[in-house]
């Protein structure tokens, strides 16, 4: 299940409070807002006092006001919008990105004509065009940062190894990358139907960068880059598994495992893993088991399907089996020495379905 963004629908703030708040941070004044607007200053008051509904900024014809809303409170229009979804429709907040600065530039440099895609990047907390597109330019700077020489990173499984480990790393990620980049022109789009991305260099570097990996990652016959899915963590009814904001265990090493016969490989680039641990999965999968999981898979899961979910406020997640009841979920196990648990949606941070797995 999604991770909502700025604060749980239970704790959202009305339009009219959080705007009341900021113009009183920054010693705006509501006068001046009135007259932005072109309103009168009563019916500021009425909104920021919660007497009158917030304008549904959303709609074409309020973009203006959108904008003077938005250069008064000195926030963005996407923030505000949020927040006037949620109170006027009911539309939960788009989660946080996982990783903010690195969305910011990739939005940037996003193809012109893919308008569509950048509403589907925002709307979940890492889209799968997102990540690929991440792991590309790690590809990229990592080429440009070391030795063109095959005998020290461009193994190709070393190469390989490096890229998943700095894909890892949430500094690298944030604060490295964006500031790389921010100045080489390229653009890049997405082909969801094959789940494929396409990077397209403007700049010399970039494109000698994508020619030299392009070299590394054919030395190998029958390697195909990609077909491996990283290992997170270990997994068990009882115990869980640490589940951080980066997508990898807390202290546990790095581990890359063959896609699993049978799996889409255009997936290979989305899922994780996780390892069974003990015995206490013994009537699903034995000690040793690899569950290969599908982030942000929430609408794809049904009844009886095996699932990986964190509750809120807890940083371990479990492998259980589902049932749907209402706005409830039954989480089942059939070891006695586990009961069933039945949560809310509300109360998931996360909820992910089990696409395959490996005994």
């Amino acid at each position: 299940m999604r991770a909502y963004a700025r604060q749980s629908e239970q704790n959202m703030k009305t339009f009219g409070r959080y705007a009341k708040e900021r113009i009183d941070r920054l010693g705006k004044s509501q006068k001046t807002l009135a007259e932005d607007l072109g309103v009168s200053p009563a019916y500021i008051s009425q909104i920021l006092t919660g007497r009158k509904n917030p304008p549904d900024l959303g709609r074409l014809k309020n973009r203006a006001q959108l904008k003077a809303w938005s250069d008064t409170l000195g926030v963005s229009e996407e923030e505000l919008l949020d927040l006037i979804r949620f109170e006027l429709h009911r539309v939960p907040p788009r989660p946080e990105p996982r990783f903010m600065r690195m969305r910011k530039l990739l939005l940037r440099k996003l193809s012109r004509d893919e308008a569509g895609l950048a509403d589907e990047i925002r709307s979940l907390a890492l889209h799968p065009a997102e990540s690929r597109a991440i792991h590309a330019l790690i590809q990229v700077y990592l080429v440009l940062q070391e030795e063109w020489s095959d005998a020290t990173a461009f193994a190709v499984n070393r190469f390989k190894e490096f890229c998943y480990r700095a894909k890892g790393d949430r500094r690298f990620v944030e604060e490295v990358l964006p500031p790389f980049f921010e100045d080489l022109p390229f653009t890049w789009n997405w082909d969801a139907e094959v789940n494929d991305l396409r990077l397209m260099p403007e700049a010399a570097e970039i494109r000698q960068a994508m020619e030299r990996i392009e070299e590394v990652l054919s030395d190998v016959q029958g390697l195909t880059f990609g077909h491996t899915v990283p290992v997170v963590g270990h997994v068990s009814a009882g115990e869980g598994f640490e589940y951080t904001d980066g997508g990898f265990s807390v202290g546990e090493g790095f581990e890359y495992v063959p896609l699993p016969p049978g799996v889409d490989p255009v997936l290979s680039g989305v899922l994780y893993c996780v390892r069974v641990r003990g015995d206490s999965l013994r009537e699903l999968f034995g000690d040793g088991a690899l569950l290969f999981i599908k982030p942000e898979s929430w609408e794809e899961i049904k009844d009886n399907d095996l699932v990986i979910f964190k509750r809120r406020n807890d940083s371990r997640a479990f492998v259980k089996k589902i049932e749907f009841s209402g706005e409830n979920l039954i989480l089942k196990s059939k070891n006695p020495l586990y009961k069933d648990i039945v949560l809310h949606k509300n109360d998931l941070m996360l909820l992910e379905r089990v696409m395959s797995v490996v005994f």
